[in-house]
């Protein structure tokens, strides 16, 4: 008798849930941003390009192919935005256009962000709009996306976006504000990459934007993300498929116009925050392991692990434990294109594998669960980096939780590949 009253209450508590739900959002129609056919191409398909799942230890990684997508200038018209999010919701609120990713089923990826909080196949729930909060515009370039206040996100797959870009383009379209999410003002590294990937934008003003903001404009451009991992997989999906996916020609173009720019800052010895509280960094070091100040992280991304046993080891092998995110981004690139062997957890500071030289080495680690997660191993496939991987268990079922590294599978992978 408790256990049928117990459920029957479970039952009660899950319907007054949905009627919440219900009236606290508004579901419209989903249509994928492919559907739409008022864009310009900027670059027609490339060649094929290969994605590739994490090698661990000597064990053979998967690899696929595919097509490099068009590069595609979306123009949409009387649309409501985030710049947390690709996604675009009509003036009428009838339609939500979402950005989704080229290789994967829309059933097994999870598009949340911005304005949408839930989808399936057919509909998709967003955030009521109050239109007297709405901050309007007239004519923008949208400079946002899923994940836009992330490293690895701002750094990979939008600020790209910038090099197809033209004066001439913006002006024949009647565009000249290009807007970004409100972390980039505030974060110097962010605003690093904004400044050299915009000089040729001399007549764009930038307008950044709270990430509570709702927006709307009548006059939008939006370049697809060429350069893009799935934000959100499903869980569920059994074996490796492409969740990462790069265009070569731009990563080469924009690591090239970084790697100059960064070598006009570091000609001369540079101070930075190094393990070991060194106050002067050499740019020459070759064996760099990332260190993870666990102070600044939040819960949410806990992940502690035991860093300090890992790095006694590499220390005493001539290896230099650095904080990556308390340099700037100028000696990062110097850090990465010198070095010919980087060790360290999975995390946003891997995105300067784009600076990283033809032949260099590195290990990292991954949470079972994540055991197929393809941007990193991929992107260093693609510069000719030999990168492996180890597996970890999480204290929980949260891919963010603390963990313990097993040393001796650490220095097993390390002395097969020194």
């Amino acid at each position: 008798m408790k256990d049928r009253f117990e459920l029957g209450r479970q039952l009660i508590s899950n319907q007054l849930k949905a009627v919440k739900f219900k009236l606290k959002y508004k579901r419209l129609q989903k249509k994928s941003l492919a559907d739409l056919q008022t864009f310009t191409i900027l670059e027609e398909c490339g060649l094929e390009n290969v994605s590739t799942s994490p090698k661990y230890n000597n064990a053979c990684n998967q690899q696929l192919t595919y097509p490099e997508v068009a590069i595609k200038l979306y123009q949409l018209k009387d649309v409501y935005c985030n710049i947390e999010g690709a996604n675009f919701v009509t003036e009428d609120l009838k339609y939500v256009f979402i950005e989704e990713f080229p290789y994967i089923s829309c059933e097994d990826a999870n598009y949340k962000a911005g304005l949408v909080v839930r989808h399936d196949t057919q509909f998709a729930y967003i955030k009521n709009i109050k239109k007297s909060q709405v901050r309007r515009f007239d004519s923008v370039f949208f400079l946002g996306g899923n994940g836009s206040f992330n490293f690895y996100h701002w750094m990979i797959e939008l600020v790209p976006k910038l090099l197809l870009i033209t004066n001439e383009m913006l002006q024949e379209k009647g565009i000249d504000t290009i807007v970004v999410h409100k972390c980039v003002q505030k974060i110097d590294n962010y605003q690093w990459l904004l400044t050299q990937c915009s000089k040729h934008l001399p007549s764009a003003k930038i307008v950044y934007v709270d990430a509570n903001d709702i927006l709307f404009a009548e006059n939008l451009l939006f370049i697809n993300t060429f350069n893009q991992t799935l934000y959100h997989q499903r869980k569920g999906v059994d074996g490796y498929q492409t969740t990462t996916i790069f265009n070569c020609s731009n990563i080469d173009a924009y690591r090239q116009l970084l790697k100059c720019a960064a070598d006009k800052l570091t000609t001369t010895p540079v101070t930075g925050n190094i393990g070991n509280s060194l106050n002067q960094l050499d740019i020459k070091y070759n064996k760099i392991f990332v260190l993870r100040n666990e102070d600044s992280v939040s819960r949410y991304n806990n992940r502690r692990y035991n860093q300090q046993e890992v790095f006694s080891f590499f220390k005493k092998e001539g290896f230099i434990g650095v904080y990556p995110d308390q340099l700037s981004l100028s000696e990062q690139i110097q850090l990465f294109q010198n070095a010919d062997f980087i060790v360290g957890p999975t995390g946003a500071s891997w995105s300067n594998l784009i600076f990283a030289s033809k032949g260099m080495k590195a290990i990292s680690w991954l949470p079972s669960q994540l055991q197929y997660f393809d941007t990193y191993c991929s992107l260093a496939n693609l510069l000719g980096v030999d990168m492996r991987f180890l597996q970890y268990k999480t204290e929980n079922e949260d891919i963010h939780s603390a963990y313990q590294l097993d040393l001796n599978e650490v220095i097993e992978l390390y002395k097969q590949m020194k």
